[in-house]
């Protein structure tokens, strides 16, 4: 007889994060048995692989899983644009900031009650040059900080990962020259810091884009001007306070549309913590394209 349980599809990165997920997945599919789901583990092996598996989906499928970090929750995600199957963050990277920011938790309990009692809710969708992103894109230090860390990795990292690059970013960063558009007016020309998005959360727990709504239809902006590593420091120490907004020149907008573009050669960007090429670039949103399934409030 056809087996008619609802289906659930982890994509798993292997790789993702400082630890193999496996055995925990093992242990989540026995439990999923006990509620009468079909789970269905799906390891990604190179680029490309969640996009693939998540639009494999059949439109049947109860939901999908993303099993990793933000890239691979930007992957799952790029494959179910505009789906009606909704997607479940299960945290397995090292910042975790799209499941920070939707209390998404990797523990059993945390799972089955996402499944079984969890909202569906639309997410925006944000574009880099056409290549959906979830979080925010960079432009500036901490892009070029990830591609720095994208070079040296060879498997699972950690926060140790980042050290040296980072380090390495500060000594040599060389602020770029930035003209962003937004919506057709320009708002900044000069040296600094870019961050366009969707949410409001970035890592060790900044709020970049303060404003920022996952669910408001529109980018939001801020370009920070800093032209030396004591700006950058100021920067820095402001954006812990949660005071970076208010200071003096810094921009904040919201738009439909964002270009950013340099006189300067190779300037990097990073999008939802990963390599996106150089400038210039084009942003724009998707509303409401994505169907992401919260926890359960407590």
């Amino acid at each position: 007889m056809p087996n008619d349980n609802p289906t659930i599809r982890a994509i798993y990165n292997p790789i993702a994060g400082r630890r193999d997920l496996s055995a925990f997945l093992a242990k989540l599919s026995q439990e999923l048995e006990i509620w009468d789901y079909n789970f269905e583990i799906t390891p990604t092996t190179g680029p490309g692989d969640a996009t693939r598996l998540a639009k494999d989906a059949p439109e049947t499928t109860h939901a999908v899983m993303a099993v990793g970090g933000d890239g691979t929750c930007r992957d799952v995600a790029t494959g179910l644009l505009g789906r009606s199957t909704p997607m479940i963050v299960v945290p397995a990277g090292n910042e975790n900031i799209l499941a920070k920011y939707i209390k998404a938790k990797a523990t059993i309990d945390a799972l089955v009650a996402t499944i079984v009692e969890g909202t569906v809710t639309s997410y925006d969708v944000g574009t880099l040059n056409s290549s959906p992103f979830l979080l925010m894109a960079g432009v500036g230090f901490d892009a070029e900080a990830v591609k720095r860390v994208t070079e040296s990795r060879t498997g699972h990292v950690s926060y140790l990962t980042y050290a040296k690059p980072l380090l390495q970013t500060f000594w040599q960063h060389r602020f770029p020259n930035l003209r962003v558009t937004v919506d057709g007016k320009t708002v900044f020309d000069g040296h600094g810091l870019a961050f366009v998005g969707v949410m409001p959360r970035y890592a060790i727990g900044l709020h970049l884009l303060a404003n920022a709504k996952h669910n408001d239809g529109l980018l939001d902006v801020c370009v920070m001007p800093c032209n030396s590593k004591r700006q950058l420091i100021g920067l820095s120490v402001a954006a812990l306070l949660g005071r970076h907004v208010r200071r003096k020149n810094v921009v904040y907008c919201k738009g439909s549309n964002v270009r950013i573009e340099s006189s300067d050669d190779n300037v990097p960007c990073q999008f939802d913590g990963d390599v996106a090429g150089a400038l210039p670039i084009e942003c724009g949103i998707m509303p409401q394209a994505l169907r992401l399934m919260f926890p359960p409030i407590d």
